[in-house]
């Protein structure tokens, strides 16, 4: 998948992915396109050795060099400053502990390709990213799409911007001269740089030559690598990870220094270690690391038992490597003293203040003095790993201090002090699992480990170590404590004191460093500086990877001891110590000096004794002994623990009396070698109470021996762990077991417990149970393992002077580790091919490959037979290849499922062969013997048949074999003969196709074929397999005549796939007839995946130096000439895929370009077949393709192409020149960003669905990438020490590159740059054509349509320059009105870049010029370029009025400064052209200050429409952008308003139907406005009529003015059938039915716009003070909305405080209002409407459709107050008037008029009296009725809560005349019967609502009964009519 679609194409894709996932088929068929993979097409390879130095001499840079490859030797890389060895002597070691230091200490034999860099396998993305840096630094291209719009001539400020329009654009109707609005004087403007060559006459021919030589500066040639990026690297099958030299995988290494330590009490020295811990996983994650901090005179008091004190123990600085980093991970520090008593006492002098602090000093001198070798517990603290890291953020936000303090104050609630300072620094712990769910994630605190700062860690205070939980358990309860607090916490004393360290992330290198081992690192520094100490890991999953340097360590721990049934005379056991030795004897003297010193003592000693403590008989321990095992471990190697009681002494007593320091208590030992296996483990022994016996050490002590005294009766009394870290000891019975028999067999020493005669089964036996190994293990000896067995396959041994037949058997165990190691922790060290990083790494650099001896004399070819015939060793892979070939069942199986490590170790093997035998200097075809290259043809073919027979069974592995095989005749290209290989190919090729022919669907085999050939495409010499033609071969005039033509019509053309051509250039032509196939298919993914092959190809050829002149460039684009041909085959299908991407709205003079290229009439089957067009990728990576040819191959040749093209065929490439416009196009950097920052690539999961379909679930690519996605490493976090930035590379797959800003910009000039070049080459060399004038038009179409596209200041100044040559060419065609040339020019007269101002500038005038010369007029560009002027000033976002003043400016002067024209009229004619030009700029400088308020703007555009009310076109174009503008704003029936008088304008211009615009007065009452006779301007026809009138009906359709949509088509119909148009008609008649069915559907719900009275005031609106709109706005808006869209609005332009909005209705006088502020008063209004209106406007929708009259109402009373008692409340309505009716061309309108309607109290009344019975009518009439409605409004009229209202009315008004205090008057009679009414419809919906009502209303029903009756009987009495009421009636 490419990436461009994310870059440059965010739309329109992922629809098109989706579209190819849900075809018909998934992934396609193969129907209908049998002849592609015909077998007779074969064609038959070069003999490449016998034709290649013919064709391509020695001195071609294209010929293959002779010496491509040189077998070196690689030094081994190690870290430190020698190899680190045993310091035994190693002839006494055992054989597999010889082999494996040869391993570790042996250089590298590699293979080296001199070019391979230049191969498509290796272009990874290190030299993707170099490659694009270099790009980078190319000229920036600069798009005026990146430019901020900030248009020139806005004003600085609001106010001004509004005030500017009070002198000349009134809002008002009343037109202004058009004159007085051009306010800027032209004259005064500044004009553009002239070009100087403009006025030059020059033949067309030196033109076209001075432009080509400018378009060819400063250009880019590496096209494609600017593409690059934009590669999927997933699908990159060629790419072959080339192996890392083997180094040491390490995790995240800190730092850490060690600073201070010391208790407030500073009186004696202290011992500390610290190491790594993992709370959760409860695992001790590193060695200790022991470091002495005392002072000098404290260090003094320990001189009698520490005689001296070696450097590297004085380290206090240590590196730690965290495998597994988490937030449970703790850096535990423990402190020791020397052994004094009881610690509980010991402890006492630290905690409490003592103030006889000499007395403690004296005893603790005496304790030094006599027990200065022995320790105590004291104390211990902790620091995890999230208050490291939040302590370098803490750094990072603070840098006033560097210290995290952990402090804690010696008080009881020590812990609860530490979890308080652990959640200042690591969050807050107050929560139980507070900070387990809030702690980072491990894969987050990785990076930031290896990103921190230095911070320094101080703690204050340590806990005191309790002798009863001193075990490994107990601290990890502690440390859970501490990081997630329990709800008992465990009460832990504290002592005073201070530690301090500096954690940082480790450097590369370290100077004076030290291994475990005590190995000095390289650069080792000056030998007296303090070392640092690397601390061993331990991680809890130890890293599978083979092991890189010799370690042998053992750690020995101590855990527990129970002497309790200890007795003896001497007194119990209760100071127990532990002296652990490391004995190769039974006597003292044989006590090895192999165990490491801690802390400021020797460098290794003898012994080392555990803690003690005191007066404990069964004490748990921590320590951890460190030995460094001898080479040769052999029997009488053992451990010998002795068992002391250490006596305490307290009181000072004399000498002779003073009691022995050590007492023995027992013995215990643990032989450490059995039959060569080392031992490990967890030991519980018996404790031996007496001295143990002679010969001892060869038994274990759980054997009880006779005559021997054991403590507890020979119980396991004592617990010990031997945790071993070596290299050179397996610990694994299966591996053992192999290299003992291989030590057997090889050295002949045969153990007597296996004999001679059981030798050989032995040794079969371990070969085939060695693959049941553990995998991990087998991995960490992977490269003796591997050896051990070539040694086997080509070195048999002997028994007896017999060789050993084992050679399957080798060859089976082979293929089985292969497997295992491929298939270890989910295959997550392999590639996307399956190839194991650790295979590939062995194979590469660490393999050792036997080879017979040979002596000089026998170097060269033939060998001599001696050496063939020699038995000792045979040539690996001549044994390889034919183990393979006669294998059968399993082991043929495991073969082909580890092909690829079968296939590159034989390709290692020939390699040294040919130096080793000299055979590098024979020719190729006598390299290797016949019998050899049968087998590898045999195998060649079974893998092949493999290939086809399991496709469909097991994909996972046909995948891995096709590449396999691919990779593997793709090396032996560079050592075989290549005409063999050639052969090979095709044979894979002829079987392949053969079975492809025969089924109906083989997608998948299409698929493997195209991925083998891509992959032995991508070899590094592939140009020169190729046999490239020379220099001076297919040259061609740039010109041909019609002759030339003519004589080469015989000959095939250049860019046909003949079948010379494929014989030739073999590869290459197997690739492009591969390619034509894959096109013809109807599967998505081959067309995709065979475009994408030749791509990548194309890709390295940019990449690559050897081809970068532009001669050579040429030569390799003469490959892929007949590309050409098969793109235009596909140009139809190009087309229709391109349709649903070229989304551009281009003008409406532009669309006639359409019809330059009509793919349907190119490819008259396309919709039969029904084959789907391309996908995005597809479409784009193939026009790519086309863009590297036209720019790579020479311009002879294309023209040479292009004048052998059929005539037809030359729109074609035309148009395929134009889709790569398209298809390239830059998108602009904020569109990049938003798809960079989305980061969603849209078509890679539809593919790796697709790919699921074709390869099944098994695919070998797919499961590993879909492992790497989900699943994780096996030692998560691990790195690679050598290269920290390859860290990670092989843990997750590679993301794509994200483009560097400017590539996209430079990629998109540079495609533009070819493209026009590519123009210029087809013009000219069709000049001379009957054709040439087409050509030459079309390709000015094409250059627009690009122009209009997004284009680079630099690329549109060469643009330019063509558009000024093509006008010369043309002559009058260039400016007919379908062109658009005009247009195009002044869009970009208006840029804002100079240089494109000017050139365009220079163009315009050169158009005007030119015609002026053939015509001496001008007047169709006048005509052309004032149109669309009008049309771009409406609708461009982009304009800039300024930019195009100034272009103005320039055409003006170069009329005036043209020599050759002067003395004519046209310098005249331009000026008037421009002047006119500029006052309708000027027109249009008002609304660029209004855009972004819309209804000033509106109110503009209307103007200037209004304006052109006698040029009808211009009108028209302006309507059309005022509908333009409201469609963007969802004002749909605003824009249905503007097509409807546009309609009204060509009725008008037609005189339709004798009555014009007045068809339309019933659409809308405006419509009258356009009545103005013009007959000037008979084109307008019925065509633009009906188009107007569709349109409108369907803007009024969306709006649901469907009322207006049967008057718009009562217009229409006429004209349809007049026409005879049944088909428009019957689409008229269905929208009808649709509207008049929405009318029914929608009756009674409908709604329609709001409407606002809205007032303006203040001098800050300009012209606007005092003016009054009714404005529309969208249904249902609320009073609240509208104040607050237009209180922000003004609020930002004159500033929030000087707004204020008036909300209540009454009249402002404005001379009262401050004069500094804005005031807008909004109020809402109604429709108003006399009652002879509502007699006519019955319906809903004729209340709110063509109105002018509005009304809102006021209360008040007479005393002038708002609201008063209902006898004196007023109401004032105020009626407005509006200039035109609504719906209008706009959404407000000027009020004109007003008036006033006073009502007295008792009409008020009636009023709301009147509006009550109004709702009880409808809800009670309403069908079907509505309960809910009903009972809401009938409550609303009798509910108890609210009948006092209607009652309080008739009290207050009827009450005095049914008393007769007050006479009846017309308004009383009025309201009584208005009463009547009202009661009358109550009773009648309590009656409906009772028919309504359930059961369970009934109560509620009787409540409104009770209601109603108590009601009517109140009103009653006032309702009846008076005495004699007519007679008294008064008026």
């Amino acid at each position: 998948m490419t990436l461009g679609r994310k870059y440059q194409q965010p739309s329109g894709n992922a629809g098109d992915a989706r579209k190819v996932y849900a075809s018909q088929s998934k992934v396609g068929t193969l129907s209908g396109c049998s002849s592609s993979i015909s077998l007779c097409d074969m064609i038959e390879p070069p003999d490449y050795e016998e034709v290649a130095d013919r064709l391509m001499g020695p001195r071609d840079p294209l010929a293959y060099p002779p010496h491509d490859m040189e077998l070196c030797t690689v030094p081994r890389r190690i870290r430190t400053v020698t190899h680190v060895l045993p310091d035994e002597d190693l002839i006494k070691a055992p054989m597999f502990v010889r082999d494996c230091i040869r391993t570790y200490t042996s250089d590298y034999t590699v293979v080296e390709h001199k070019h391979r860099q230049h191969s498509g396998s290796t272009l990874g993305r290190e030299r993707l990213g170099a490659r694009l840096e270099r790009l980078a630094t190319a000229p920036r291209q600069l798009y005026e799409v990146d430019e901020d719009q900030v248009p020139e001539s806005q004003p600085s400020s609001g106010r001004q911007s509004v005030a500017s329009i009070s002198s000349s654009s009134s809002c008002n109707e009343t037109l202004t001269p058009r004159g007085s609005w051009a306010s800027l004087d032209l004259r005064s403007s500044s004009s553009d740089p002239l070009l100087p060559d403009l006025f030059e006459r020059r033949p067309p021919e030196q033109q076209d030559a001075i432009n080509e030589a400018r378009r060819l500066e400063n250009r880019q040639a590496d096209l494609l690598g600017l593409y690059s990026p934009y590669l999927d690297e997933e699908e990159a099958v060629e790419r072959r990870l080339a192996a890392e030299m083997p180094s040491e995988v390490a995790g995240h290494r800190i730092l850490v220094h060690c600073h201070q330590l010391k208790l407030e009490v500073d009186v004696e020295p202290l011992f500390a270690s610290m190491a790594l811990y993992d709370a959760k996983e409860k695992k001790k994650l590193s060695e200790n690391f022991y470091f002495n901090l005392n002072s000098e005179c404290t260090r003094q008091m320990l001189s009698a038992h520490v005689p001296h004190a070696d450097l590297s123990t004085m380290s206090r600085s240590a590196v730690f490597d965290i495998m597994n980093p988490s937030a449970d991970v703790f850096l535990v520090v423990r402190v020791e003293k020397v052994l004094q008593g009881d610690v509980n006492e010991c402890v006492e002098p630290y905690i409490k203040d003592d103030k006889n602090r000499e007395k403690v000093r004296a005893g603790a001198q005496a304790a030094c003095s006599r027990l200065g070798k022995y320790r105590m517990p004291l104390a211990w603290s902790a620091v995890s790993l999230l208050n490291i890291l939040s302590g370098s953020d803490r750094d990072e936000r603070d840098t006033g201090t560097n210290t995290n303090s952990l402090d804690r104050k010696a008080s009881s609630s020590s812990l609860e002090q530490l979890r308080r300072r652990a959640g200042e620094v690591g969050g807050s712990l107050t929560r139980k699992g507070s900070v387990e769910r809030r702690a980072p994630p491990a894969d987050e605190l990785a990076p930031q480990l290896d990103a921190m700062k230095p911070v320094s860690i101080t703690v204050t205070s340590f806990f005191k170590q309790e002798t009863d939980k001193l075990r490994d358990e107990d601290l990890y309860k502690f440390l859970v404590e501490i990081k997630r607090p329990s709800s008992a916490p465990k009460k832990l004393k504290c002592i005073p004191g201070i530690l301090k360290i500096e954690v940082a992330p480790c450097p590369e290198e370290i100077k004076n460093g030290l291994t475990p081992e005590l190995a000095k690192l390289q650069p080792y520094g000056d030998e007296n500086v303090r070392p640092t100490k690397e601390v061993l890991p331990f991680p809890i999953h130890p890293v599978a990877a083979p092991h890189l340097q010799y370690r042998n360590l053992m750690y020995v721990n101590v855990r527990d001891i129970n002497l309790n049934a200890y007795t003896s005379r001497a007194g119990s056991a209760r100071n127990i110590t532990v002296r652990v030795q490391l004995m190769s004897g039974e006597q003292q003297a044989s006590a090895l000096p192999a165990i490491f010193g801690r802390s400021s003592c020797p460098e290794y000693t003898s012994e080392a004794f555990t803690t003690v403590l005191y007066h404990n008989k069964n004490p748990s321990l921590y320590d951890e002994i460190k030995i460094k095992l001898p080479a040769d471990l052999g029997d009488q190697h053992h451990l010998l623990f002795t068992f002391l009681h250490i006596s305490c002494q307290r009181k000072p007593v004399a000498p002779e009396q003073e009691k022995n320091v050590e007492t023995v208590v027992g013995f215990s030992w643990l032989p450490l070698c059995r039959n060569g296996k080392l031992t490990c483990g967890e030991f519980n022994l018996p404790v031996m109470q007496e001295e143990p016996p002679p010969n001892y050490s060869y038994i274990f002590p759980d054997v009880l021996l006779p005559g021997t005294r054991w403590i507890d009766n020979h119980k396991p009394i004592f617990s010990v762990t031997l945790d071993a870290h070596t290299t050179v000891h397996p610990l694994d019975n299966y591996i053992e077991r192999f290299a003992v028999a291989c030590e057997a067999v090889q050295e002949g020493n045969i153990p007597t417990r296996i004999g001679l005669a059981n030798m050989e089964a032995e040794l079969r036996a371990s070969i085939s149970e060695l693959p049941t190994a553990n995998v991990e293990i087998l991995s960490r000896y992977l490269p003796y393992v591997l050896d051990k067995l070539l040694h086997l396959l080509v070195a048999p041994p002997s028994l007896a002077g017999v060789p050993l037949n084992i050679a399957q058997d080798v060859f089976t165990c082979l293929a089985n580790v292969f497997t295992d190691v491929c298939n270890m922790n989910e295959g997550v060290t392999c590639d996307p091919h399956g190839r194991s990083s650790l295979i590939t790494a062995y194979i590469q650099y660490q393999c050792t490959i036997p080879r017979p001896s040979l002596a000089d004399r026998d170097i060269g070819l033939p060998l001599p037979p001696a050496v063939m015939s020699d038995g000792s060793c045979k040539i690996l892979h001549e044994e390889l290849a034919l183990q393979w070939v006669v294998a059968s069942g399993a082991t043929r199986d495991l073969a082909m499922h580890n092909s690829w490590a079968l296939f590159e170790l034989m390709i290692k093997s020939m390699c040294e062969y040919l130096y080793w035998s000299g055979a590098h200097e024979a020719p190729r075809k006598a390299r290797f013997p016949d019998q050899f290259t049968d087998d590898i043809t045999t195998l060649v073919n079974n893998v092949t048949t493999e290939i086809i027979s399991r496709y469909g069974k097991n994909s996972r592995l046909t995948q891995s074999l096709n590449n396999s095989l691919a990779f593997f005749l793709f090396d032996l290209l560079n050592i075989a003969d290549r005409g063999y290989v050639f052969n090979l190919i095709r044979s894979y090729h002829k079987q392949m196709s053969a079975k492809i022919a025969s089924l109906p669907d083989a997608v998948p085999l299409v698929q493997y074929k195209l991925a083998f050939l891509r992959i032995i495409c991508s070899h590094e010499h592939y140009v020169a397999l190729n046999l490239p033609m020379g220099s001076s071969s297919g040259a061609a005039s740039p010109a041909p005549s019609v002759h030339s033509h003519a004589s080469h019509s015989s000959a095939p053309p250049p860019h046909a796939l003949t079948h010379e051509h494929r014989s030739r250039h073999y590869l290459a032509g197997l690739l492009l007839h591969d390619l034509t196939g894959a096109l013809e298919l109807q599967s998505p993914v081959l067309q995709c995946a065979a475009v994408n092959a030749l791509l990548s190809l194309l890709t390295a050829h940019d990449a690559d130096p050897r081809l970068a002149t532009p001669e050579v460039r040429a030569r390799v684009a003469q490959l892929y000439m007949p590309l050409l041909g098969i793109v235009l085959d596909a140009a139809p299908m190009l087309s229709r895929s391109a349709g649903a991407r070229d989304v551009m709205q281009f003008d409406g003079e532009m669309g006639q370009l359409n019809s330059l290229y009509n793919p349907s009439a190119n490819d008259p089957d396309s919709k039969q077949t029904g084959r789907p067009p391309y996908n995005s990728e597809t479409h784009r990576n193939l026009l790519m393709c086309l863009v590297w040819l036209l720019k790579s191959c020479s311009r002879a040749a294309l023209a040479q192409c292009c004048a052998e093209l059929p005539p037809a065929r030359l729109p074609a490439l035309l148009h395929l020149l134009h889709l790569c416009f398209i298809a390239h196009e830059y998108k602009g950097r904020k569109e990049l960003l938003k798809c960079q920052q989305q980061n969603v690539r849209k078509t890679t999961d539809i593919k790796a669905k697709l790919e699921d379909v074709i390869l099944g679930q098994g695919s070998a690519r797919s499961d590993l990438i879909m492992r790497r996605k989900g699943g994780s490493m096996a030692v998560p976090g691990r790195r690679e020490r050598w290269r920290k930035d390859w860290r990670g590379a092989r843990d997750a797959p590679p993301s794509p590159l994200a483009p560097h800003p400017a590539l996209p910009a430079a990629l998109a000039a540079e495609v533009s740059l070819t493209l026009l070049h590519a123009l210029e080459t087809i013009v000219q060399s069709c000049s001379n054509l009957e054709s040439g004038q087409a050509v030459c038009s079309a390709a000015l179409q094409v250059v627009l349509r690009a122009m209009q596209r997004n284009q680079s200041a630099a690329v549109l100044q060469h643009m330019f320059a063509t558009v000024r040559s093509l006008i010369v060419k043309l002559g009058w065609s260039c400016c007919g009105e379908e062109s658009g040339i005009c247009r195009v020019l002044l869009r970009h007269c208006a840029a804002l870049c100079p240089a494109t101002r000017a050139h365009a500038a220079a163009a315009l005038y050169a158009l005007m010029r030119h015609h002026y010369q053939l015509g001496n007029s001008f007047s169709r560009v006048k005509m052309q370029v004032t149109m669309s002027l009008s049309s771009l000033v409406g609708t461009s976002t982009t304009f800039s009025e300024e930019s195009l003043r100034r272009a103005l400016k320039t055409i003006l002067v170069y009329a005036e400064r043209d020599p050759d024209l002067q003395q004519t009229s046209f310098p005249e004619q331009v000026k008037d052209l421009v002047f006119n030009l500029h006052m309708i700029l000027s027109d249009t400088v008002k609304m660029k200050e209004f855009q972004e308020d819309p209804e000033m703007l509106l109110d503009l555009m209307h103007r200037i429409a209004r304006g052109y009310q006698h040029s009808p076109d211009l009108r028209l174009t302006w309507l059309n952008n005022m509908a333009q503008k409201h469609m963007e704003r969802s004002n749909h029936t605003e824009a249905g308003m503007c097509l409807v008088h546009g309609a009204a304008l060509v009725a008008e211009q037609m005189n339709a139907r004798g009555r014009g615009a007045a068809l339309l007065e019933k659409v809308t009452h405006n419509a009258l406005d356009e009545s103005c006779a013009d007959t000037l301007h008979h084109h307008l026809t019925h065509h633009e009529l009906q188009a107007l009138l569709e349109h409108a009906a369907s803007e009024l359709m969306t709006a649901g003015m469907y009322e207006a949509v049967n008057e718009v088509y009562k217009v229409l119909i006429p004209i349809a059938e007049e026409h005879r148009d049944y088909k428009k008609l019957a689409n008229i008649h269905g929208k009808l039915n649709e509207a008049f069915t929405r009318i029914d559907q929608l009756h009674g719900k409908r709604v329609f716009g709001t409407y606002f009275r809205v007032s303006f005031y203040g001098a800050l609106f300009g012209d606007l003070h005092g003016e009054e709109f009714i404005y529309k706005e969208h249904a249902l808006t609320k009073l609240p909305e509208i104040f607050s869209r237009l209180e922000n609005f003004y609020g930002q332009r004159f500033g929030a405080e000087n707004v204020v909005i008036i909300k209540d209705s009454n009249i402002v006088d404005s001379s009262t209002l401050p004069a500094d502020k804005a005031h807008i008063q909004i109020t809402y209004v109604e429709p108003y409407f006399e009652p002879h209106e509502l007699r006519t406007r019955t319906t809903h929708s004729e209340r709110n459709y063509n109105i002018k009259r509005f009304m809102y109402a006021t209360p008040f009373t007479v005393g002038g107050r708002a609201h008063g008692d209902i006898a004196e409340q007023c109401k004032r309505k105020t009626i407005l008037t509006t200039a035109h009716h609504f719906p209008y061309v706009k959404t407000r309108i000027q009020v004109v008029a007003r008036s006033q309607i006073i009502l007295t109290p008792i009409e008020v009344a009636i009023e709301d009296i009147q509006k009550k019975i109004n709702e009880l009518f409808a809800a009670t009439s309403q069908e079907p009725a509505d309960p809910k409605i009903l009972q809401m409004v009938v409550q609303g009229c009798i509910g108890t809560t609210v009948n006092q209202g209607p009652l309080e009315l008739a009290q207050v008004f009827l009450a005095p005349v049914a008393d007769g205090s007050q006479p009846p008057t017309r308004l009383t009679n009025k309201l009584r019967l208005a009463f009547k009414d009202f009661s009358k419809k109550c009773h009648d919906a309590l009656k409906k609502n009772k028919n309504l009502i359930g059961s369970d209303q009934r109560e509620y029903q009787r409540e409104l009964e009770r209601n109603y009756a108590r009601f009517a009987e109140r009103l009653a009495p006032l309702v009846l009519p008076a005495h004699s009421h007519a007679a008294q009636l008064r008026y």
